[in-house]
């Protein structure tokens, strides 16, 4: 059994990661920013299963914040899996991107994770080893300019993921899960989302199981690290000029 901090576990993907690390009998450790009564809430459904769960409140954005979280999470015994789920997604382009958007997109999406995992390794008891896992973007592998600040951002975590993978051997384990779109965003309608969650080589886009399935494989094997997987139905192989979210039949 492992303790793992899922970061933004409160909604979404990364409550449904928390789901399933507790329905694998680890201990959970849900950190929220604004989402504390849908954390709590979460919380209270998974211990009802027997789970052992634990919240911790941090502002991704302020290194100060952040500082502070794995001391936080580590009061009952050390993290030994971190996931780096929370991700700020702002929409800007090329005309419109500034020096504050990209700040604060590296602040939730680079500095964050690099610290976590940092702060992580420092408390890992000596001969234990642990898991880091990334959440990523499959964009970053057929890439568009929509979401610039967002984009740039992502592939600095992918490089992280590289490096922090050569840094922290033998003791941590550092891998990326890159999904395609899970769920609806920018606005769609369930219509808009049901096509472009099929415009790929599959006809099928990447459900959230099947990152609960990477997250496992992840998680257990033993001697994976520096790799990232990709879920997407194969759309990295045949890039559109726009973002998924943004193309019309």
């Amino acid at each position: 059994m492992s303790k793992i901090l899922i970061t933004g576990a409160a909604k979404r993907v990364g409550a449904e990661l928390a789901r399933a690390c507790a329905a694998d009998a680890h201990s959970v450790v849900l950190h929220y920013n604004q989402n504390k009564a849908a954390a709590e809430a979460l919380a209270g459904e998974l211990r009802e299963t027997g789970a052992l769960m634990e919240l911790v409140h941090a502002d991704l954005g302020d290194s100060a914040s952040v500082s502070t979280m794995m001391a936080a999470a580590s009061k009952t015994g050390p993290v030994t899996a971190l996931i780096n789920n929370a991700s700020l997604f702002d929409y800007d382009d090329s005309k419109t991107v500034s020096a504050e958007k990209i700040t604060q997109h590296m602040a939730v999406n680079l500095i964050a994770p690099t610290l976590l995992i940092k702060d992580m390794a420092e408390r890992l008891p000596q001969g234990v080893s642990g898991c880091v896992i990334n959440m990523l973007d499959a964009k970053l592998f057929g890439m568009n300019p929509d979401y610039y600040s967002y984009t740039l951002s992502k592939s600095a975590l992918h490089t992280l993921t590289i490096m922090a993978a050569q840094a922290y051997a033998p003791r941590l384990r550092v891998n990326a899960i890159a999904p395609g779109i899970l769920l609806p965003s920018g606005g769609q309608s369930e219509a808009e989302f049901q096509a472009s969650h099929k415009r790929n080589l599959l006809g099928q886009g990447a459900e959230i199981p099947e990152v609960v399935a990477a997250m496992r494989l992840l998680l257990s094997a033993k001697s994976i690290t520096g790799e990232v997987i990709v879920l997407d139905g194969g759309a990295h192989l045949h890039p559109a000029a726009r973002d998924v979210a943004f193309l019309k039949d």
